[in-house]
């Protein structure tokens, strides 16, 4: 792994993680609507529980991102092809995972996995921990974070701040019975 511009910009092999920047927002919010193809191999009672369009995030919405320097996006041959956006929650001495998407056509080559790295090395320079919530139920959610050493926070032990973010996501159409928080310790 090679280090680039004081630690945050990561490069292996031949993707490259980067902050992103304000021309980056359409192609984000194309990989945002592209990532969910993957649902369409789910068994179809959960696909019905979904709501019929989940709701995106607006083009301000990833400008603010990049103006806190809150998104980072993956690169292959100069295209975007994913991107990670975090929230900075102080307060907690914690980040959280708001947003994660891998464009289909290039999921299953470690681009998920680089780009949540670069979100753990940043971590562990001045938080304890990384929060995120996700659906328990899809093979390419939970699981994935727990091999990386995410641990599903228990409902009775959720903070008031990840107990609102379920409630919002399931007020959006999302299956309550299928979410869950989860959290990985860096210090």
């Amino acid at each position: 792994m090679k280090t680039i511009e004081n630690g945050v910009n990561l490069q292996m092999n031949t993707i490259v993680v980067r902050r992103a920047e304000f021309e980056d927002i359409t192609n984000i919010n194309q990989i945002e609507k592209r990532a969910g193809n993957a649902f369409s191999s789910m068994p179809m009672d959960f696909l019905c529980s979904l709501p019929q369009e989940i709701p995106l995030h607006s083009y301000g919405f990833y400008e603010k991102k990049i103006r806190s320097n809150e998104l980072f996006v993956a690169e292959i041959e100069n295209k975007v092809v994913g991107f990670i956006c975090i929230s900075n929650i102080n307060e907690e001495s914690a980040i959280h995972v708001s947003e994660f998407a891998v464009d289909y056509t290039y999921q299953k080559r470690r681009i998920g996995f680089q780009l949540i790295n670069v979100v753990i090395e940043l971590a562990k320079k001045k938080h304890k921990s990384i929060t995120l919530t996700t659906f328990s139920n899809v093979p390419w959610n939970a699981p994935f974070y727990e091999k990386l050493g995410f641990v599903t926070i228990d409902k009775s032990q959720l903070n008031e701040r990840l107990v609102l973010l379920l409630a919002q996501e399931s007020e959006m159409g999302l299956p309550k019975e299928y979410r869950c928080a989860m959290r990985l310790w860096v210090s």
